[in-house]
């Protein structure tokens, strides 16, 4: 008759451990349930019990607790650990504790813990087979036994975990070192410290390069303990194997990241160095710069005097025969003939349209030839930089370099901000000039365009207007000054105020027929833009029909520039004469310009509405009273402002050379 045998499952969940005695349960095996350590350690004292199933965590204690206490008191009873959720530190405990199996409830584990439970005690006494039996096939590690006794410590165990991670079966594992795994990568610290520690005959961890039985390198996470016998000697060595490949990468990455970041920051470090060193370099050359030349040239200088550049020139086309030669040039020569532009497909041409930064590699050049006999050195690529402020455009600037990959986006952001600089600097000087240049362009538009505040005015009130002055505002608005001829000031006074664009109408002075009237406006438009490109407003006549704008410019200041962009912005603004002229050796502009400098805005406005509201004749047809409350102030007030201005007008007559 055979004897059953008799399995005592140990679970605080009674539902659990009910599933685990029915799947177990047979006519040769006996199962019972209970749901303490407590209760579980006086059943093994009660009874003979043949193989202990535990969960991992119960009410009173936990199973390695039990495991722990099984072992001291009733020795080799098989106990097999069951649970849910394991993980590899669990496993390692366990067989650390002298665990039989390790089951975890998944998948098919009613087949597995069966299998264990009978191989747990059916097992053979003997210590090779007793160790093979108690290791962890189910475990998410690799496994291994070592032969202590043996000096070559050959295995005498490896589970499945193990042959999916290096791709060895056992029988080629059986009775080999594990050096095996090892490579040329592996290292030779690592390899030493674990031959130390079995020595020493402790535990040991260590991370290594090995390989699979195809040659793949992975990494190994080790860890190694030694199993004793009854009288403490050493009879095997434990090893667990751990693929930590994906951390090592990820950590490996990390590191080369951290490297590229750092060098990146060296770089990026040099880079600002650089650029700031260079933008105040240009900086102070460009604000000492007193002509359009001085500009050009020392852009040109400063950009060659900088790696990686070999030659830079600066140019604006000519508006004749539409070509283009460099003005300024360092690095290269510009004695050849002028750069044909009519194709209109070239980079110059599409740099100097579209506003935009253009870097072409020498080999897309279609004008190649013309570049290659202007630069010394051969060159790899160039980069076109349009020089511009506001709407004025002031040709272009070029530099050359023979390394390709030099110009990247931070070098071509370099190359932008010098352009806008010297662009702002050009601008400044052609500014200037206008006041004092010898040789003047005027130009006369037509102007039949709605949008232009005077042209409404005089449209809307019927009436003809002049220009006679203006002054900029605290605001930022300004205050355009227009003599009117009409009857009727208040209704010339109240049309205006409809008119889009104007903020606030004065009249000022009004008898026989005419009055002076000031508009104040936030955005003159047209005059606006023409003040932009540093023309003087010389004269506008508006009336009911037509409207006429006179300004003048330095002859060499970008005049085409000015029409084009008017007639493209403005409709009904046409240009309808262009005349060139020497302007006399005493200028006018210049002896107002000084007088304005000394004076405030509350003196030049006194003084500007005294004189056209003729305050200084005689009998006078305004009076101070008046002219104060134009300002809105007190007439004591005015009168100071007034005699102020006065003082430094005569002052200006009598004390000038």
């Amino acid at each position: 008759m055979t004897t059953r045998s008799r399995v005592l499952v140990v679970d605080a969940d009674a539902t659990r451990a009910t599933e685990t005695a029915d799947a177990l349960a047979t006519p040769e095996r006996e199962t019972r349930t209970l749901d303490a350590a407590d209760a579980a350690l006086t059943a093994l004292g009660d009874d003979p019990i043949d193989c202990v199933v535990c969960e991992r965590d119960l009410d009173d204690s936990s199973a390695l607790e039990l495991l722990t206490h099984v072992r001291d008191v009733h020795g080799d009873v098989p106990f097999v650990l069951l649970t849910a959720d394991g993980d590899e530190a669990l496993a390692e405990r366990a067989v650390a504790h002298d665990v039989s199996a390790y089951v975890r409830r998944v998948d098919d584990w009613r087949d597995r813990l069966r299998t264990a439970v009978a191989r747990a005690i059916d097992a053979d006494r003997d210590p090779t087979g007793l160790l093979k039996e108690r290791a962890l096939d189910e475990a998410p590690v690799g496994i291994t036994i070592a032969d202590a006794r043996d000096p070559e410590l050959p295995l005498i165990y490896a589970n499945d975990a193990f042959e999916e991670l290096t791709g060895y079966d056992r029988e080629y594992a059986m009775g080999r070192n594990c050096r095996f795994l090892q490579g040329d990568d592996s290292d030779p610290e690592s390899i030493g410290e674990m031959r130390a520690a079995i020595n020493a005959e402790t535990s040991v961890t260590t991370e290594l390069a090995n390989y699979t039985k195809d040659g793949e390198k992975f990494w190994n996470r080790v860890d190694i303990a030694p199993v004793r016998d009854a009288t403490g000697d050493v009879t095997h060595f434990v090893g667990f194997q751990t693929d930590i490949t994906e951390r090592v990468n990820a950590e490996r990455v990390a590191e080369r990241r951290a490297a590229e970041l750092a060098a990146e920051r060296e770089n990026l470090q040099h880079v600002l160095e650089r650029i700031d060193g260079l933008l105040k370099d240009a900086g102070q050359a460009l604000v000492e710069a007193t002509t359009r030349e001085s500009v050009e040239t020392a852009m040109c200088d400063l950009v060659v005097d900088n790696e990686p550049y070999t030659c830079a020139w600066v140019g604006e086309s000519d508006l004749a025969d539409k070509s283009i030669a460099p003005s300024a040039i360092a690095g290269g020569i510009a004695d050849g003939d002028p750069l044909d532009l009519l194709g209109g497909d070239g980079p110059v041409n599409e740099a100097i349209a579209s506003g935009e930064t253009q870097v072409v590699d020498v080999a897309d050049l279609p004008d190649r030839e013309w570049h290659e006999a202007l630069v010394d050195d051969a060159f790899a690529t160039v980069a076109i930089v349009p020089l511009s402020h506001r709407d004025a455009k002031y040709g272009v600037f070029c530099a050359y370099v023979d390394d390709a990959t030099a110009l990247d986006e931070r070098e071509v952001a370099i190359l932008n901000a010098l352009g806008r600089m010297a662009g702002t600097a050009i601008s400044a000087v052609e500014t200037r000039r206008t006041l004092t240049a010898d040789d003047i362009v005027s130009l006369s538009f037509a102007v039949r365009n709605r949008d232009a505040f005077f042209v409404r005015v005089a449209e809307t009130a019927g009436v003809s207007l002049t220009y006679a002055g203006s002054m900029h505002r605290d605001d930022d608005r300004l205050g355009l000054f227009f003599t009117a001829e009409t009857d009727d000031p208040d209704a010339l006074e109240a049309a205006a105020a409809d008119v889009d664009g104007v903020v606030d109408v004065t009249v000022i002075t009004a008898n026989d027929g005419a009055c002076l009237v000031e508009f104040e406006v936030e955005n003159a438009g047209l005059l606006s833009t023409l003040a932009d490109y540093g023309a003087d407003i010389r004269e506008i006549t508006a009336s009911p029909t037509n409207a006429t704008v006179e300004v003048e410019l330095p002859r060499d200041a970008n005049a085409r520039s000015l029409v084009d962009h008017v007639e493209a912005e403005y409709d009904d603004v046409e240009l309808t004469a262009y005349r060139e002229r020497e302007r006399s050796a005493s200028t006018k502009q210049e002896f107002i310009a000084s007088l304005e400098s000394q004076l405030t805005d509350r003196q030049l406005t006194a003084l500007r509405r005294a004189y056209f509201g003729e305050f200084f004749e005689w009998p006078r047809p305004t009076s101070g009273d008046d002219l104060a409350e134009s300002m809105g102030i007190a007439r004591s007030t005015y009168h100071q402002h007034l005699r102020a201005a006065e003082r430094k007008l005569v002052g200006e007559f009598f004390d000038r050379p």
